[in-house]
């Protein structure tokens, strides 16, 4: 057996996956062991505890890993900045839609940890509001209100969460008006949705940004000023099979910042997780290779993206 020269901090969301993160931890310690990798496990133990945890401890490490679901990976992005460190995943998670991004797959550990001792890297970009980095994506209005209804949800595991979160909002969410400003546009209106993409997954794998791509310096924006109940439930698989931009009511457009600002606070997540700040008020910047992340780049999927 050859031993790892790297060190791994194992950062662990006991909650991550409705309690299946935990189930998985002897596994995930019988495959590091077995290949002679040196690690250490680190338990978050309420919101935002990732972030102080990285920021603690990963000077004494060589690759920061998230074990748990999206909303892990953001926090410890968020305590990245000051390390020029590898990142690595095992999605346990309910959407994992940011593995879904790095084609890691989300249905088996051991397969996970390969593509982490492979130490294929890529430095991706990432994004900021306000002050907080995201790595995937950035919702806001139908989106949000999902988001924030999902996770209500939490005694309901799996992708029917999702559906259930977007039933509820499509009866309830009305339109408000954003005021909305880049290079690319200027636009005072109503709004239904707007998806700021730098993967391509949102909510358990549906792709309101098909072509976007994570290391090339813009995001994918996906904007709906309106649109019916009915064509987006006769269209749902088009969100599934990343054909949802042939659709007459979807605008995607590619920019590296957007102001969006409204009277009233909008609803948005940042890869599944709530801003607490205001959100009347929206400075949204792509930061490029801000970040070094361990994937499956050779992979197919993402080589014929």
């Amino acid at each position: 057996m050859t031993k790892s020269k790297y060190k791994y901090l194992l950062i662990v969301n006991p909650a991550g996956g409705s309690g299946r993160t935990m189930k998985a931890l002897p596994e995930i310690e019988a495959t590091f062991r077995k290949h002679g990798m040196k690690y250490e496990f680190h338990f978050t133990q309420e919101p935002m505890h990732a972030v102080d945890l990285v920021k603690e401890l990963a000077d004494d490490f060589d690759v920061v890993v998230a074990v748990g679901g999206d909303g892990t990976i953001n926090e410890i992005i968020n305590g990245m900045p000051e390390f020029d460190k590898p990142f690595g995943l095992i999605p346990i998670g309910t959407g994992n839609d940011f593995s879904r991004s790095c084609c890691i797959p989300y249905d088996s550990v051991e397969k996970a940890i390969d593509i982490i001792r492979t130490h294929d890297i890529k430095k991706l970009d990432l994004g900021e509001v306000n002050g907080r980095r995201f790595i995937n994506v950035l919702g806001m209005g139908f989106e949000g209100q999902a988001n924030a209804i999902g996770r209500k949800l939490d005694f309901i595991k799996g992708t029917i969460k999702y559906i259930l979160a977007i039933a509820w909002a499509l009866i309830f969410y009305k339109r408000m008006r954003m005021k909305i400003e880049c290079d690319e546009k200027n636009i005072d209106d109503d709004i239904y949705l707007v998806s700021v993409g730098n993967g391509w997954n949102v909510g358990g794998g549906l792709q309101l940004t098909p072509k976007a791509r994570m290391e090339d310096h813009v995001f994918d924006v996906c904007l709906v000023k309106d649109i019916s109940r009915w064509r987006v439930l006769s269209n749902f698989v088009r969100l599934t099979n990343g054909t949802i931009d042939t659709l007459e009511e979807i605008e995607i457009f590619q920019t590296d910042h957007l102001k969006i600002t409204s009277t009233k606070p909008i609803p948005l997540h940042l890869d599944g997780e709530q801003l607490d700040d205001d959100r009347t008020s929206l400075e949204i910047k792509l930061i490029p290779d801000a970040q070094q992340v361990i994937g499956n780049w050779n992979d197919p999927k993402y080589l014929n993206r």
